[in-house]
């Protein structure tokens, strides 16, 4: 067979990081500016963990996107960014006036971020939900794994208990029913009597 691979940012080698949680990283130069697919302009971050158990590790895809649609929308679009700058230790009053200058200078700085597990096109991945100043104690991975994410989220729904003060609590020997000598022969009713109701 000839040589032939195809590039695929996902399989390379070295340290991933397995767990959810809060890590020192630092932005790596290959962040870039880009547009969303409806003509957005949006910041892709991607970090390299700087400490713990995943020290070298990649979280990927960070994707801060400046949303224009409507004064909502813009003031929440500069709060992300503002909230990234300071949490780098960009001085008071510093003025960005691009995306790309914002990821050309944000290229080496370190943050920590919060990451949890979603699922995006049918793969889970770290998300960033949160970034704020560098951990003084370093990174701290909170345990959940992507493979704890998954059977949590596909376990089937279970239905609450009911809150209705008359609902009664289910016998504890199984196969138990107190209404079975009602069941006539042959016959899918039950005839519950007045004295067997809770209320």
């Amino acid at each position: 067979m000839a040589f032939g691979v195809t590039v695929d940012n996902n399989n390379v080698s070295g340290q991933q990081v397995e767990e959810a949680g809060k890590y020192n990283v630092r932005v790596l130069d290959n962040s870039e500016a880009k547009k969303t697919s409806t003509g957005k302009d949006m910041a892709v971050m991607n970090y390299e963990v700087v400490d713990g158990p995943y020290a070298g590790g990649q979280i990927r895809y960070d994707n801060i996107v400046w949303d224009e649609k409507d004064e909502d929308s813009r003031k929440r679009s500069e709060r992300n960014f503002n909230t990234m700058l300071v949490a780098v230790g960009v001085p008071e009053g510093t003025k960005v006036d691009s995306i790309q200058k914002f990821v050309r200078g944000m290229a080496g700085k370190e943050l920590s971020v919060t990451v949890d597990w979603s699922e995006f096109n049918g793969k889970l991945n770290l998300n960033v939900k949160r970034r704020e100043p560098k951990l003084a104690n370093g990174s701290e991975p909170n345990g959940v794994t992507r493979d704890m994410f998954e059977a949590k989220n596909s376990a089937p729904n279970v239905q609450a208990p009911s809150s209705n003060a008359f609902a009664s609590k289910q016998p504890e020997q199984t196969g138990f029913n107190p209404f079975a000598k009602q069941v006539a022969a042959n016959s899918s009713e039950i005839d519950i009597s007045d004295d067997d109701l809770p209320f």
